[in-house]
């Protein structure tokens, strides 16, 4: 109890500063690099205020925050310069003469607390017991894994498209060498291996107690696949031809094994 009063507190204050920082630079698309950074300030947080070392609370703690900042780190780069993003300025339109109002509740809090859910396999390793049984180790090397290629996928394949698109040659062409040649959306793809890797690392000592926290990586990777990842994108190339090709010849989210 104590630890999520503290987080609450915490997250609140993390919302009121981003919002802040959005108004002053007229820009709600600044809310995307508070994404990543949230669940590395909620890891933090409840390592902080809970008594539970174990292998897998490690792992998770050292895993979160190399994910969160890696991902802040590129969209920081991707964002904070340039205008706000096509979404957001939809978003104004349709939002009248309360932008503001509008983006405080239905961007900022309702991001923080999806986070706050959809982190509970994050959060709930820190109860978990631990397991050291060769059959625990087995499970918890098996997260490592996943966690391993969920982020190389995700940090090769944004490498990738921004050398892409760095490059004057490339205007107006789609991005289809590298990861990009086995699934239409491999940054996705990785970030949903991530976040099924942070529920195995902390189911990893079978715990059944905390099971419910899978709900986390459900609704993370059904926001991928139907949501504000994939579907977005998909959208917003449904008129190019030449997306439309590579859209015939490449999986839309699962990778092929061939190119």
């Amino acid at each position: 109890m104590t630890h999520m009063l503290v987080l609450s507190i915490v997250m609140l204050v993390y919302l009121h500063l981003w919002f802040l920082i959005s108004v002053m630079r007229k820009n709600f698309g600044l809310v995307d690099i508070a994404w990543g950074l949230s669940y590395v300030v909620i890891v933090w947080t409840v390592f902080l205020h809970t008594q539970t070392i174990t292998t897998a609370s490690i792992m998770m703690l050292v895993f979160v925050t190399l994910w969160g900042l890696r991902l802040t780190y590129y969209l920081f780069l991707r964002n904070w310069f340039k205008p706000e993003d096509y979404r957001y300025v939809n978003m104004r339109k349709n939002w009248g003469k309360h932008p503001y109002l509008n983006a405080y509740f239905k961007v900022f809090y309702f991001q923080i607390l999806l986070a706050s859910v959809i982190s509970l396999p994050i959060q709930s390793v820190f109860y978990v017991n631990e397991g050291l049984k060769w059959y625990h180790l087995l499970i918890l090397g098996f997260g490592i894994l996943l966690f391993i290629i969920g982020f190389a996928f995700e940090s090769i394949s944004d490498a990738q498209l921004k050398r892409f698109k760095s490059l004057t040659e490339n205007k107006g062409k789609i991005m289809d060498k590298g990861l990009w040649a086995f699934t239409r959306h491999p940054n996705y793809f990785g970030d949903f291996m991530i976040w099924i890797s942070y529920f195995v690392i902390m189911f990893y000592s079978l715990d059944v107690r905390y099971g419910f926290a899978i709900i986390g990586t459900f609704i993370m990777g059904y926001l991928l696949r139907y949501v504000s990842g994939v579907p977005l994108l998909e959208k917003r190339y449904q008129a190019d031809p030449l997306y439309q090709a590579y859209a015939e010849r490449t999986p839309i989210f699962f990778p092929k094994l061939k190119k």
